[in-house]
């Protein structure tokens, strides 16, 4: 049971068993007050963190800020209107669609999948109405793009528990409260140096990072990045670092940190920024997937559905993009655009034929992407029983084939986030059948959390292998180190007329915020861009979009059918979409 899983000598009051009790109410002003303070005291706090930590200011984006104004602002008008082609429909495609169609341009989506959203999916549980996020399931609160973007588009926000003290962690058969890890992390049986005992995994990673801050310091940014990335960072962690092999394993199996042993030290360096359960983090009331459904009401232009992209020839004036015309039914071959700007995975750029070629640094740059696996298993349960041990969110950590479990946070109902495994993690439920991945799942709820949790699950889950999505085929992009240098912004320079946009494109990889970031950039350098105007120029409103001017460039190559029909979303009146 899992009482008989604490450490001997202590009793489970001690441990944590019981939460301690809530404060006494406050005034209802009071009651008012405590949120706008809380908000004022953390974004204070932001700020002086991120104006005092140096690696936070060696990674700043020295854009960040004009790309704020455009997600707040939008583009300036254009006079002279580009037939724009976005290729993909996830976040990044969704948001340079609606910054350029916002601006003027008419813009036309193409997505290979059924759907919307790309690596943003929501599951929505039929029959109880508990969601489960599949992908993208919280930002940091330094992630302010982000968050304008979603008070623009009119999303409500929450908190993420990302971190709750009452939740375990249990390796070599040792488990023990998340709060006593804090404290006394060598009681979970590692041999760890003096120096190390009492330390929080956190901070023993941040004694790790020491010697960094010293090559940072020494070196500059620029220097000391390219220098952590030759380096791998268990080569860095046990090397320069300095730690044990005994604290090297606390760090992979509490933090997870073992995903980036063998990947670039640099590319540890950039997660951690956005990645700690010391940071603050938002999450979206009624699912991500409201995120792409806003972006997609607010378009005025085509989305084309099951619509992949097999080729692109670029003339002197233009670029013809092949569509996959089978079934044979399908009678749209090729559509012509000003411009493209490519938004889909790596994976999928590679699978598009170019004509001409593209460059060789490209084409090597493409080759080099290290998309890792990630996957996520969902077990829906009769009641939230986690509750009965106090745990009100964050996730518990194992050394079982689950790794993290994430918790629900109250009244969001028993979908229990049993298993989120990432690179080499997920090779456990690699190969599995939908049924044998829940399976192994529970077992590992249940060693955690006792035997009673099986009578508990009602039977249903869902699993999502995205290194098998068709579309993405990997979870994120993680980059091995670098064997040589390679110039860092060839995907900010355009291919004649073909953009490029996506988070394998900027940095941090695997965060929401990058591939809007990348999408704004892109969508800049289009508006900007000087060249022939489209060859409708003078013939729309500049202060206005009338009609459907994707619909327009369709007509010129034929015409192609809704793979489901029409589509709209409540509230929208202007927006003709192919769904």
């Amino acid at each position: 049971t899992p009482n008989d899983d604490f450490c001997p000598g202590l009793t489970r009051k001690a441990m944590g068993a019981e939460r301690a009790p809530q404060s006494q109410p406050c005034t209802l002003r009071l009651l008012v007050l405590i949120p706008i303070l809380l908000s004022l005291a953390a974004s204070q706090d932001w700020k002086a963190e991120r104006s005092q930590d140096p690696f936070e200011k060696c990674m700043q984006d020295p854009d960040y800020e004009q790309l704020l104004k455009v997600v707040t602002w939008g583009l300036n008008r254009t006079l002279k209107p580009q037939r724009v082609i976005v290729v993909g429909a996830g976040v990044a495609g969704l948001v340079a669609a609606k910054v350029l169609s916002d601006a003027g341009h008419k813009v036309t989506v193409l997505e290979a999948d059924n759907r919307i959203g790309g690596r943003i999916f929501t599951y929505r549980d039929q029959n109880t109405g508990w969601i489960g996020e599949l992908g993208a399931m919280r930002m940091p609160g330094s992630h302010r793009i982000l968050h304008k973007l979603c008070q623009r588009l009119g999303l409500n926000l929450t908190k993420f528990t990302q971190y709750d003290k009452n939740t375990w962690t249990e390796v070599h058969q040792v488990k023990l409260r998340n709060y006593v890890v804090e404290k006394v992390p060598e009681k979970l049986g590692y041999a760890l140096r003096p120096q190390e005992k009492g330390q929080s995994p956190e901070d023993i990673y941040q004694m790790a990072l020491n010697q960094a801050l010293k090559d940072l310091k020494a070196l500059g940014c620029r220097k000391a990045m390219k220098k952590f990335e030759r380096h791998t960072l268990l080569e860095y962690l046990l090397g320069e670092g300095n730690l044990s092999r005994p604290a090297v394993q606390l760090l992979g199996d509490v933090m997870s940190e073992d995903g980036f042993f063998y990947l670039s030290f640099a590319e540890a360096l950039r997660a951690h920024s956005c990645l700690s359960d010391r940071l603050q983090y938002s999450r979206i009331v009624g699912g991500w997937d409201l995120l792409p459904r806003a972006l997609l009401s607010s378009l005025s232009g085509l989305v084309l559905l099951n619509a992949p992209v097999v080729a692109m020839t670029q003339g002197p004036h233009d670029v013809h993009v092949q569509i996959d015309t089978s079934p044979p039914e399908r009678n749209l071959k090729v559509l012509k655009a000003d411009m493209v700007l490519l938004t889909a995975s790596g994976p999928a750029v590679k699978r598009i034929a170019f004509s001409p070629p593209l460059p060789r640094h490209m084409q090597e740059a493409l080759r080099r992407l290290h998309y890792v696996p990630a996957t996520k298993v969902f077990l829906s349960f009769r009641r939230p029983f986690w509750r009965e041990e106090h745990i009100e969110g964050g996730h518990s950590n194992t050394d079982r084939p689950s790794r993290m479990i994430f918790y629900p946070q109250p009244r969001e109902g028993a979908l229990l986030l049993a298993s989120y495994t990432w690179s080499d993690a997920a090779a456990a439920f690699a190969g599995l059948s939908r049924e044998e991945a829940l399976r192994l799942a529970l077992d590992d709820v249940a060693a955690l959390h006792g035997p009673l949790v099986r009578q508990l699950w009602d039977g249903t889950g869902v699993v999502k292998r995205w290194a098998e999505d068709p579309h993405s085929q990997g979870g994120f992009v993680v980059q091995p180190p670098a064997l040589w240098q390679t110039e860092k912004d060839y995907w900010r320079v355009p291919y004649g007329r073909i953009y490029f946009a996506g988070e394998h494109t900027a940095y941090p990889h695997g965060w929401v915020e990058t591939a809007v970031k990348s999408a704004l950039r892109a969508a800049i350098k289009i508006n900007s861009r000087k060249g022939p105007a489209s060859d409708t120029e003078g013939q729309g409103h500049v202060h206005g979009v009338a009609g459907s001017p994707s619909h327009d460039l369709a007509k010129e190559e034929g015409s192609h059918p809704a793979a489901q029909g029409q589509f709209s979303l409540q509230h929208t009146t202007h927006t003709r979409t192919l769904y």
